[in-house]
């Protein structure tokens, strides 16, 4: 039977990837091995200044990201409720002065991908816990190694990896590519079979995907770019890790 391919524009710091896990968990009991999943890196947090409020930006850096952190907090205990999968803010800090990104887990997921591909999912969804349950500082290279391990990747080819060039590289083409398909929201699900193509942007419920034949629109406008982003995606990424 035809593949349905789900492509997933996320940051391993999504709380909102966290809570579609069991959606995606139903996906694969209902369509079984016809379901391959991919992600693509899109970067959420390029520098954590850009979400801060003028308030906290007028404070030295430090006090204005330690706020900053107490509002995303807040942000993620809401999401709970969406999925119901447990969040756990208690000690929540994920950025300071010196760790303003997210991109080091986006680039933690592609060193994944090309030092032990078939360990990539396991290590994002352990990545996903680390930052959202256990409130480890995730942007930090140590804690990211130690997640690695835990997800039984050899830490100094992790470390290799993740501080090679290539990895920089199959970052940044997921940039790209995020960039590409206009995708302004995360995240965002690329739905692709039947002959047709779906972009769902937020937290896509199950019969989003189920009803694919009747609630999916042609992108053809986008045709050619979607054929691209394909090429590019398989050139570029490790084979996709099935969930389950």
């Amino acid at each position: 039977m035809e593949k349905i391919i789900l492509t997933t524009f996320t940051d391993p710091m999504m709380g909102l990837s966290y809570e579609q896990e069991p959606v995606y968990e139903k996906l694969v009991a209902h369509f079984g091995d016809r379901l391959i999943f991919h992600y693509v890196m899109s970067g959420l947090v390029r520098d954590v200044s850009d979400f801060m409020v003028p308030e906290e930006r007028a404070l030295p850096a430090e006090e204005g990201i330690r706020l900053y952190n107490r509002r995303l907090a807040q942000i993620y205990k809401e999401e709970e409720a969406i999925g119901g999968l447990p969040i756990n803010m208690d000690g929540f800090h994920l950025f300071d002065a010196d760790h303003r990104s997210s991109y080091p887990l986006c680039m933690a997921y592609k060193a994944a991908e090309l030092c032990c591909p078939e360990k990539a999912f396991a290590f994002l969804l352990k990545l996903r816990r680390a930052t959202i349950v256990e409130t480890r500082q995730t942007t930090k290279t140590d804690e990211l190694i130690s997640v690695a391990a835990e997800a039984g990747l050899d830490q100094e080819q992790f470390r290799i990896f993740f501080e090679d060039g290539r990895t920089s590289a199959a970052f940044q083409k997921d940039l790209a590519l995020t960039q590409s398909l206009g995708i302004r929201q995360l995240p965002t699900v690329l739905i692709e079979g039947r002959d047709k193509r779906l972009l769902v942007s937020g937290m896509a419920s199950y019969d989003a995907f189920v009803n694919l034949d009747r609630q999916a629109e042609s992108l053809s406008t986008a045709k050619r770019r979607c054929t691209a982003f394909r090429a590019a995606l398989f050139s570029c990424s490790a084979p996709a890790a099935a969930i389950g």
